[in-house]
């Protein structure tokens, strides 16, 4: 059960993503959005501090340019990007890990820190949630985020995965939207991974919801 609080953070943070959606069809220039810009957005930051805020961005977030594709500060240019694979947003929070995530943001210090990283981590913890949730419900469509960018390394094949607010940036049907258009643009396919454990979604159900339930439980620690 969500809190107020919880609600409030949600709904600021839903906020800010549809205040910061992309044109529709492939990005022109560049765009983003990331940790620092919903940082420099909060209630509790000093104004004066935005513009230094900000650079943040490269601890958690999501670019499109394009040259480049950028999750949480580390990009790949699309010349060497291989392939796209898509993952069910609830198998990616399923597999992801995302409850070491919370609250555990690598930033730097700056006034209020702690309440603002908490109030971040729990927004996008309750977007993430409430998603999955539908999903499982059978309440909304499945949402399908570009979880794995299979590119070109020194060596070997190399992969570029999003954090927790990157994958809810990317949930967003406009990001998700103008993602994919950008990568079809630079003749980049963009196919569901062939593992994806949601396909057998019956057999997973009540462990899916065990693990949305102890996701959940982490909101209220």
């Amino acid at each position: 059960m969500t809190t107020a609080t919880d609600d409030d953070d949600a709904s600021w943070l839903q906020s800010v993503l549809n205040s910061h959606r992309p044109e529709p069809g492939p990005v022109s220039g560049r765009w983003a959005l990331g940790v620092g810009d919903m940082i420099a957005n909060h209630s509790l930051t000093p104004r004066k501090l935005g513009g230094l805020l900000r650079r943040l961005n490269y601890f958690g977030g999501v670019a499109i340019s394009e040259d480049a594709v950028e999750f949480d500060g580390d990009d790949v240019k699309w010349a060497d990007v291989e392939e796209i694979r898509t993952r069910s947003l609830i198998e990616y929070m399923f597999t992801g890990g995302l409850d070491s995530q919370i609250d555990k943001l690598p930033l730097p210090w700056f006034p209020f820190r702690r309440h603002v990283i908490g109030a971040i981590s729990r927004a996008a913890l309750t977007l993430l949630l409430a998603a999955a949730k539908q999903q499982l419900e059978g309440g909304a469509m499945d949402i399908r985020i570009p979880a794995e960018v299979h590119y070109r390394g020194m060596l070997r094949s190399r992969e570029l995965t999003p954090g927790m607010l990157a994958a809810v940036i990317l949930a967003d049907p406009a990001v998700r939207a103008c993602f994919e258009a950008t990568a079809e643009a630079h003749g980049v396919s963009v196919t569901p991974a062939e593992d994806d454990v949601m396909e057998d979604a019956d057999e997973r159900a009540e462990q899916i919801k065990s693990m949305l339930a102890k996701l959940q439980d982490r909101l209220h620690q």
